[in-house]
């Protein structure tokens, strides 16, 4: 029996050996782990020369080679973020995680910023930036410590021109991570949100900056003069763009998903204005994808608020460890898409941790079923349609500051903007109710002035009558057929318009209501429409409904996501003191006497580089008039102290601006201060007219 036992194993070998011999083996692929944090690493500024001769400033987080001659792949930002200073303490922690997981991390200052050479841009993401980007790439593929390949990423900014660059497929580089950016630059972006005029924060505090002089010497000689604080505004620039066109889709994805032919890992929040690129490219790019949409506002997904937070530098490593390095991570085998469902909560404006669940799936949810909800006569939201009738509501311009700045940040109750729509609640759900997607409006509706918009809310109403913001959108009136070729409504004419809602996830639970809340008004957020007026919107219509993509109640797989690790901090700067925007003072004022109504938002902070201090402060007023919205403003005022060891410069840039019924008048203005005195004043004043805003 042993002998037999001998045999056959025997004769199993020799099968085997034949076997290999015909056909060679192939061990099985297995994945390995993300390249660990074996590295040191070097920083060190300097030059890349574009072919003009311009030069631009480079921060280089270099890693020390373990082995001779190996060799790295280069991770690219391009912002104008100036990185010597006002990012100095932020991209630290960042830039050495990756130097020390054997990646070279180039930083580099966009032409005109920070302290590269060169005038300030035209606009944001211009053909200079994008033409220069080009040559960096080629210029980093080519460095002596290169791999030659290499990936472009970013935050906001970053990831806005990481996927614009991608559309020109230079040839080195290989893949891309964007976290919280669009691929829709006129409707998604912060210039006219859901294609109307917005003023934000943000577009004083970068034409700002634009105003300061290069770093390191601050110098402000006629080079300075000419090429950055006589810059031309881009406020002014994007005023005189409010229509859709080529302006904004020349570089828009969202009309040329086939121009981007390499790997593409996307990152959003559910409270980030950009979240709707994300499931969009997920569903209409024919590359490698990896996406992932939390809980957090236009933040990093480690500590971005609210949480929970995972640690997204690792899954980056593994991204690129296999893009760039050719080290199989496993990558490619998780799910395309990663969510967080939010269970739903109460309103709260300071919330820090999102109650909910990871799930992975792939977009669009399988089995995703729409349902409908009709808008009946007395307020309730049915699952039929009700009997015909007309509901009117009179335009009041100053309700919608519950919703906030823009469609992110938490909110608190919505009541106080529901006072001025038309609501609509179901029946208390006797079961949950989970919804992923966009959900959707169609409104037969009309006006009586030929320009307004309509806004439509989800909302949750919990059971102690407080309610929650789920999600909303707007659709400018004049964009109904199309956002290339506005016109003004029809005085009295009735319209069927149709919307998506941006993109949420939401578990309506047992005991609560589902509402529908229709306005015209969303102010701060949307600059307020010039005529008084009131609408209508007609029920018991097919055309008038609400649907919510609604996902099946089964298990699902969540993600083996890493905690947040601490971030490493600079030891020759720190921050000091300060509450910068989201976060900062809010006030509302309303005057009964003048029919208005104000909101003030203020921040400040201050900083320590070295044996530079830096101090910022940026206030914002917005005022809107209940009987004339015509006669809106908004007053942004901003100011940066920089102190040096032997001088002191301040720059202080204003905006004030104002509209009636045809235009809009503006006034910016830009001061510098040496040693506090006064060294040049610029002011632009210019009037532009309204054009279906």
């Amino acid at each position: 029996m042993r002998n037999k036992v001998k045999f056959i194993a025997l004769i199993l070998i020799l099968l085997f050996i034949l076997s290999a011999s015909v056909h060679p083996l192939v061990a099985p692929k297995t994945s390995v782990e993300a390249t660990p944090p074996v590295y040191e690493f070097t920083i060190k500024i300097s030059w890349l020369t574009m072919k003009d001769g311009m030069r631009l400033s480079a921060t280089f987080f270099k890693p020390v080679p373990r082995t001779p001659g190996e060799k790295f792949p280069v991770l690219f930002e391009f912002l104008p973020y100036r990185k010597d200073d006002s990012f100095y303490i932020r991209d630290y922690p960042i830039y050495t995680y990756f130097a020390r997981r054997g990646f070279i991390m180039a930083k580099v200052d966009i032409r005109g910023t920070g302290s590269s050479e060169g005038a300030v841009p035209p606009r944001e993401y211009s053909e200079v930036e994008l033409n220069d980007a080009l040559e960096i790439i080629d210029q980093l593929s080519k460095i002596p410590e290169s791999n030659s390949r290499v990936g472009m990423w970013g935050i906001s900014w970053g990831g806005f021109n990481a996927i614009q660059v991608a559309m020109r497929q230079p040839p080195a580089l290989k893949a891309i991570l964007a976290i919280d950016a669009s691929d829709d630059l006129f409707h998604d972006d912060v210039h006219y949100i859901d294609g109307a005029y917005h003023v934000d924060a943000y577009e004083l505090s970068i034409d700002h900056e634009n105003g300061l002089p290069q770093t390191p010497d601050y110098k402000l000689d006629e080079a300075y003069f000419r090429d950055r604080f006589n810059a031309y505004p881009w406020f002014l620039a994007y005023l005189k763009q409010q229509a859709d066109g080529s302006f904004w889709r020349k570089n828009s994805l969202r009309w040329n998903y086939d121009k981007i032919r390499i790997p593409v890992y996307l990152i959003g929040g559910l409270l980030d204005g950009y979240r709707d690129s994300v499931p969009r490219m997920l569903e209409n790019m024919k590359v490698p994808i990896k996406a992932v949409i939390g809980p957090w506002t236009h933040a990093w997904p480690d500590n971005g608020e609210p949480g929970p937070n995972y640690e997204w530098r690792y899954e980056a490593v593994r991204w690129w460890d296999y893009w760039l390095k050719d080290r199989d991570t496993g990558v490619t085998n998780d799910p395309r898409f990663t969510v967080f469902i939010r269970e739903g909560h109460g309103p709260d404006a300071e919330l820090k941790r999102t109650p909910g669940r990871w799930v992975c799936e792939d977009w669009p949810f399988k089995g995703t079923t729409w349902k409908k909800f009709f808008p009946g006569e007395n307020n309730e939201l049915r699952t039929q349609k009700g009997k015909p009738a007309v509901k009117k509501l009179r335009y009041v311009p100053s309700y919608g500051i519950a919703t906030g700045f823009w469609w992110g940040e938490p909110t608190g109750d919505m009541r106080p903007d529901d006072a001025g729509s038309l609501i609509f609640d179901s029946l208390e759900l006797k079961e949950p109710l989970e919804i992923v997607g966009f959900p959707r409006v169609r409104l037969r509706v009309s006006a009586d002035a030929p320009i307004a918009h309509w806004i439509a809310r989800l909302e949750d109403v919990q059971p102690d009558g407080t309610v929650s913001l789920v999600t909303g959108a707007l659709l400018n009136g004049s964009q109904r057929r199309s956002r290339l070729e506005p016109e003004n409504l029809i005085v009295g004419k009735a319209y069927d318009i149709e919307f998506d809602m941006h993109f949420t996830t939401w578990t309506f639970q047992p005991g609560h209501r589902i509402r529908l809340a229709i306005t015209n008004a969303l102010f701060p957020m949307i600059w307020p429409t010039p005529y008084p007026m009131t609408t209508q919107l007609f029920l018991g219509a097919e055309n008038t409904r609400l649907e919510l993509p609604v996902i099946p109640s089964v298990e699902r797989r969540a993600p083996a996501f890493r905690p947040p690790q601490p971030r490493e901090e600079r030891s020759d700067a720190r921050y000091l003191e300060g509450d910068t925007w989201p976060h900062g003072l809010y006030e509302q004022r309303r005057s009964m006497w003048h029919s208005t109504v104000s909101v003030t938002w203020k921040g400040i902070n201050t900083y320590e580089i070295q044996e530079r201090r830096y101090l910022t402060f940026e206030r914002n007023y917005y005022e809107t008039n209940d009987k004339r919205p015509a006669e809106s403003r908004f007053r942004g005022e901003a100011g940066h102290r920089i102190e040096l060891k032997n001088r002191t410069l301040y720059l202080h840039t204003t905006i004030n601006m104002h509209s009636d019924e045809t235009k809009f008048f503006v006034t910016f203005t830009r001061e510098i201060f040496e040693n506090d005195r006064l060294v040049r004043k610029r002011e632009w004043k210019e009037t532009i007219p309204r054009k279906f805003q």
